[in-house]
């Protein structure tokens, strides 16, 4: 199915803030598609034919939105498993691996989940015209029959003048490579690529895919910190670590070992490719080159997931040329869920796709309605990278939502030489009012000296903080805090990632934290399982009603036991409460049930050593209505 429209707004937008219209056109390849693995093969293809804009259409950008959710009467999928996207142009036979996917741990997901995220593609533009093919492989092994995904692939084309003229697209590598085989080393198959450039040609790009797997005695390719080197005619012009910490993916909780950092990627993530610009002469004849770490181990399973292509360009369009990539706080896109440390101050990612270096521009921001506050950055940002912008103002209305914008302008004091891509707008969501007296609560598990937690305002002033050295295992502390009108940033900080609760980490024990009023009621509950930290941001408006958190907070741990299971109750409200333990296979088989009729608050421990060991369901109802369920997995 192929969706397309005009960016209207966008288009208004424009207008208002004096830039050019922006054209964009969305055509989506796969539409809210099922796409299960075929355990047979440990893969699964769904080719779509899709018509993609003709060559004479100038294209500025093409983003790549994924967006998954729980199949219609299937669960969502449990394993992380790699997902190509790849391109297969009419009249041309190279087949294109344009993004990949790493699929998240779907089993704590309900069926209302999903989930947004994009990537950048606009260097497959000379390959994303007319007829092409768009295969979407999913890779794996698990029952097919009753887990999967919902998948949307949808192309967002953003018409204009590009910004540099785009002459090829060499894939150069291509493979799912042995690493630290001495039979069959990797630079067996990394050898150097010689390249003639083409005749217009003043730069290149080397843009790389790489994500690593398998399992070793070392724990590589999956679970081990390597670096990979790109050579240019022999010489290294770019070394980088293929790691990733994984405790701050904005898609949290997970089943699974989400939090456990990877090579290069995290479960339930779009991967970013590695760029890295390199000058080049017209007709040169050059040789570009992957180099890995050097490795060897006996009985070797380690792979290296890789493609890599050189592009080139020519003339870059504009000599100055400010374009406005997003807007990271304020935001209800989320993959910026988890980037918004400084509070009320707005962040936004500006690039330079100018010839000359960007030293200069304003930046005019704002709520809707409001007078634009406005910004002198300077910096020396040279062409094709970006950089992030802490914006010194303060953003708030007392409107639950508004629009907030943003505009570049005067790029090195010029005019900018593409201003359509220059503005953006985003939503504002008013944070959270909290009475000028608030409790901290905060429960330790067995680790504390993993965990500090702090408050403090927009511009970093600590207002409060309790470092490791003044937490003891398995305590509660409540500290009162006393606050002047304003915003602040509540944070807690795991230095293990992975939070006061994880599943793997039982011995761990279980902590928890919360924001209370001097009533002791809660206004605030975090999720224990949160990887690296929780970043909250609120506002202190002593002559404003605050809201409660009335939602009860239920929690269970551990998920994997012998067989002792323990369930924490918190609500402000007490009510009938009843617990229930089944067969997860056949919820009708009850094993235990306990009421409690007048609950608010409460921890028990239910003893299920005598049960069979298999997996059971933990429900917990209030008033008639479930409002938990999680499995148990009784072990041997």
């Amino acid at each position: 199915m192929i969706r397309k429209y005009l960016s209207i707004l966008g288009l208004l937008f424009g207008v208002l803030h004096g830039l050019d219209a922006q054209e964009t056109q969305h055509i989506i390849s796969h539409n809210k598609e099922t796409i299960v693995t075929d355990p047979s093969k440990g893969a699964n293809s769904y080719k779509r034919e899709v018509v993609f804009p003709g060559k004479e259409k100038e294209i500025r950008q093409i983003m790549l939105n994924l967006r998954f959710e729980c199949p219609d009467g299937m669960r969502c999928a449990d394993w992380d498993y790699v997902d190509h996207i790849k391109v297969m142009p009419k009249n041309d036979s190279t087949t294109y691996e344009i993004a990949r996917m790493l699929t998240p741990y779907g089993g704590r997901f309900q069926k209302d989940w999903s989930f947004n995220w994009k990537v950048d593609i606009t260097d497959f533009s000379p390959i994303l015209r007319d007829s092409v093919v768009v295969d979407y492989i999913h890779t794996g092994w698990e029952d097919n029959k009753t887990r999967g995904w919902k998948v949307t692939v949808d192309f967002e084309f953003t018409y204009g003048k590009p910004a540099v003229e785009a002459l090829a697209v060499h894939k150069i590598y291509d493979g799912y490579f042995s690493y630290g085989d001495k039979a069959d080393p990797i630079e067996n198959h990394l050898v150097p690529v010689n390249l003639q450039a083409n005749s217009k040609a003043t730069f290149g790009k080397v843009k790389v895919l790489q994500t690593g797997h398998g399992m070793d005695a070392n724990g590589c390719g999956e679970f081990c910190d390597k670096y990979r080197e790109i050579l240019l005619n022999g010489q290294v012009i770019h070394s980088q670590q293929l790691w990733m910490q994984c405790g701050d993916n904005p898609l949290y909780p997970q089943a699974g070992t989400w939090i456990f950092d990877r090579a290069n990627w995290c479960p339930g993530y779009l991967l970013q490719p590695d760029e890295v610009l390199f000058n080049l002469s017209s007709n040169e004849a050059y040789t570009v080159d992957l180099d890995m770490e050097p490795y060897e181990t006996e009985n070797p399973s380690a792979r290296e997931l890789l493609v890599a292509y050189v592009l080139e360009y020519g003339k870059i369009t504009a000599d100055n040329d400010a374009t406005l990539v997003d807007i990271i706080n304020p935001s209800n896109e989320e993959i910026y869920s988890r980037k918004n440390e400084q509070g009320a101050l707005a962040v936004i990612r500006i690039k330079n796709n100018g010839k000359n270096n960007l030293k200069s521009l304003m930046v005019h921001y704002g709520l809707e309605g409001e007078k634009p506050k406005k910004f002198k950055w300077e910096g020396d940002l040279p062409y094709g990278e970006t950089a992030l912008l802490t914006l010194p103002e303060e953003i708030y209305t007392a409107q639950e939502t508004a629009i907030f914008k943003v505009a570049l302008k005067r790029p090195n004091g010029k005019k900018d030489g593409f201003m359509a891509d220059n503005a953006k707008q985003s939503v504002y969501t008013r944070p959270d009012i909290l009475p000028e007296n608030v409790v901290i609560y905060f429960k330790t598990n067995n680790k504390p000296e993993q965990n500090q937690y702090k408050v403090t305002d927009s511009f970093g002033k600590v207002w409060f903080k309790k470092d490791s050295v003044s937490l003891s295992p398995n305590t509660i502390y409540r500290d009162t805090l006393q606050l002047p009108q304003g915003n602040y940033t509540f944070m807690v900080e795991d230095s293990a990632g992975d939070g006061l609760e994880f599943w793997y980490k039982a011995r761990d024990g279980r902590g928890d934290a919360r924001l209370l009023d001097t009533l002791g009621r809660a206004i605030k509950h975090f999720n224990s399982d949160f990887g690296s930290h929780i970043i909250y941001n609120f506002r202190v408006e002593p002559s404003v009603p605050y809201h409660l958190d009335n939602a009860p907070s239920v929690t269970m741990f551990p998920a994997r036991t012998d067989g002792p299971v323990t369930l924490d109750y918190f609500a402000n409200e007490a009510k009938e409460v009843t617990v229930t333990i089944s067969q997860q296979e056949d919820e009708s088989k009850v094993m235990e049930t306990h009421l409690y009729s007048t609950l608010d608050k409460g921890t028990f421990t239910y003893d299920l050593s005598y049960l069979p060991k298999m997996r059971y369901t933990l429900k917990v109802e209030v008033d008639g209505e479930v409002i938990f369920k999680n499995r148990i997995r009784l072990k041997e």
